[in-house]
This record gives structure tokens, C-alpha cells and sequence, in this order.
């Protein structure tokens, strides 16, 4: 078996927790645990393609946080945000691979601390909170 093989069948699997395509607008993520930061990446770029309205709502956490800075979306404003340290972290992959999609203080504050939070654990602030380390975020309807 050629390494292209093995290649091709480990992506194959590592992004097995994809986002449903948008169809409709506003798309709506909303309970999201995170998953796979490889998924959250192609589903990012996904998004941004198809550039409709998103909305974050209740909770998004881990992986998902990538999402908040999308410039299509807003965020709910009782929305909780919640960071962990990555599981992964081999030179450019896991907590500097998240940290690349971050703002500001929130990315400040990700590198200093956040990124030390075990995964088994989770650091929330509420929309509000991250808003103010991170002001381009927009609260859905407070536009």
C-alpha cells in the first residue's frame, strides 16, 4: 500500500464530524461541542464560501470557537463560549492551529491561558465576555 494510500484513508476518516451544508439562512450552530479542528476547518471554509448569515446559539465550545470569527456571523447574546487546550500539539497543529483563528485579547488570553485547560475540561465566557476581548464579534441583533 503506497503512502498516498494511507494518506487518503486516514483524511477520510479524520474528518468524519462535519457540519451539515448550509441550505438555508440563517444557518444555525447551535449546542456545539466542537469535535475535530480538521472538520471545524473545512466546515469553516464551507461557510465562508457560501457566505450566508450564521448564528451561534446556546453554547459553542472547543473546535466551534473558529466559527465565531466568521465576518458572517453573530453571535446569541446568552450564548456561553468555552475554551480547552487541544489534545494535539505537534509544532503548527492543535493550540496554534486554533489560535490562528482568534482576535485580540480572546487570542491573548487563549495563548496564556486557556490553551493549558486540559480537554477533559472548559474554560465558558458568555457572548458578551468575548465580545469585549474580541470587538469585530457581532451579537446577533445588535447590529
Amino acid at each position: 500500500m503506497s503512502i498516498c494510500t494511507v494518506l487518503a484513508m486516514f483524511l477520510a476518516t479524520a474528518c468524519n464530524d462535519r457540519r451539515p451544508a448550509p441550505t438555508t439562512e440563517p444557518y444555525q450552530i447551535y449546542r456545539d461541542g466542537g469535535g475535530q479542528l480538521i472538520s471545524a476547518e473545512a466546515d469553516r471554509a464551507d461557510l465562508l464560501r457560501w457566505g450566508g448569515d450564521i448564528e451561534i446559539r446556546y453554547y459553542c465550545a472547543s473546535a466551534c470557537v473558529i466559527f465565531t470569527t466568521l465576518p458572517n456571523a453573530c453571535i446569541g447574546s446568552r450564548a456561553k463560549i468555552g475554551f480547552h487546550g487541544s489534545n494535539i500539539n505537534l509544532g503548527p497543529i492543535g493550540n496554534q492551529q486554533m489560535a490562528t483563528y482568534l482576535r485580540g485579547e480572546a487570542k491573548r488570553r487563549y495563548l496564556a491561558e486557556w490553551q493549558h485547560i486540559p480537554q477533559t475540561e472548559m474554560h465558558w465566557i458568555s457572548a458578551r465576555e468575548y465580545k469585549e476581548l474580541d470587538p469585530p464579534v457581532r451579537i446577533c441583533g445588535e447590529d
